[in-house]
């Protein structure tokens, strides 16, 4: 197992993978997960190989084995790149979610724990007796901090593992407050319960900042999903009638003719077809990057705008073909 771990990666990026697992979560071990992904990636790319073996005629004069590995090395890599594009994106997601679920209920977490150490409890009970099946993810997490606690485990070690799990600035800097408190020998009740408004005031401030920029978000929104599919889908049908009028013209005795106008190359443009690739390629850019970035706006961080890429994909293509049909049928009413 850590022969192929190292075989693929550097040390330090196996030990910064293995803190991204645990931060998202995954319980799949490394070396099982690149086992995995390889023997996939074999299967696909020879089956993609078999497929496409017309490939093959493009090496004019090369031993078919040589011709075959070479394709195989080539397809393979691009899939295991792809693979962990993918995966990446998939991990981010995961950390994301995971922080959202502990920051969302966090403040009326602290606030239990605030109000059961005001009546008399020590810091451990209060953790445990606050604990709410409401609380999701974070109940299960602080009833083992809790537990560790009170079996004799260090305060400090117990929170500092559990705030190691989530990439959350706003639950690692509250528990240091915590922590801070209890070693000063501060007034611990009231101190989390300013922790918990403070983060409450936090999450409404986001909320503010999202709804004052709705107007930005709603025209970048337009913009990809509707205005660019449309354009693209017009440009489309008026290069297919184009081709077609000129494909009816007689340019033959234009040859004749004394001109700086390239009148016998008209029709020999872009292809409908090739445009059509264009368009594409050009809606998966653009709703790649309008995800991305109406997410910044709204949430300021790109990566929780990575779960709206395929939908955003999905609906400007699917916006393209519905216009190009209606196009389709609207110009061939008109006899155009």
């Amino acid at each position: 197992m850590k022969v192929i771990e190292r075989l693929f990666l550097p040390l330090s990026l196996i030990k910064e993978l293995e803190r991204q697992f645990k931060v998202s979560g995954i319980k799949i071990k490394l070396p099982t997960l690149l086992i995995r992904a390889l023997v996939i990636d074999f299967i696909l790319s020879f089956l993609i190989l078999i497929i496409f073996r017309d490939l093959f005629q493009y090496y004019k004069g090369v031993n078919i084995f040589i011709s075959f590995v070479s394709y195989f090395i080539f397809v393979f890599f691009i899939i295991f790149f792809v693979f962990a594009f993918l995966f990446y994106a998939w991990m981010t997601y995961r950390k994301i979610m995971r922080r959202n679920e502990v920051e969302d209920v966090l403040p009326d977490y602290l606030e239990l724990v605030s109000a059961n150490v005001g009546a008399g409890m020590t810091i451990d009970q209060a953790l445990l007796y606050s604990v709410r099946d409401k609380f999701g993810i974070l109940a299960e997490e602080m009833e083992t901090v809790a537990k560790k606690i009170m079996s004799g485990g260090d305060l400090n070690q117990a929170i500092t593992e559990f705030t190691e799990k989530y990439d959350s600035n706003t639950l690692k800097k509250s528990f240091i407050l915590l922590l801070e408190s209890l070693e000063s020998g501060g007034e611990v009740a009231s101190l989390i319960s300013k922790i918990a408004w403070g983060v409450k005031e936090n999450q409404i401030m986001k909320k503010e900042i999202a709804g004052s920029v709705t107007m930005y978000t709603i025209f970048i929104g337009f913009a990809s999903l509707i205005a660019a599919p449309l354009l693209y889908s017009l440009a489309h049908r008026i290069i297919i009638i184009m081709s077609g009028l000129t494909g009816k013209l007689d340019l033959s005795s234009a040859a004749t003719v004394s001109t700086k106008l390239p009148i016998q190359n008209l029709g020999q443009g872009l292809s409908a077809t090739d445009f059509k690739i264009f368009a594409y390629i050009m809606l998966f850019m653009t709703s790649l990057f309008s995800a991305l970035i109406i997410s910044t706006v709204k949430k300021g961080s790109a990566k929780e705008g990575l779960k709206n890429i395929p939908v955003y994909v999905i609906v400007s293509m699917g916006l393209f073909l519905l216009f190009s049909i209606i196009l389709t049928s609207l110009f061939s009413g008109l006899q155009i």
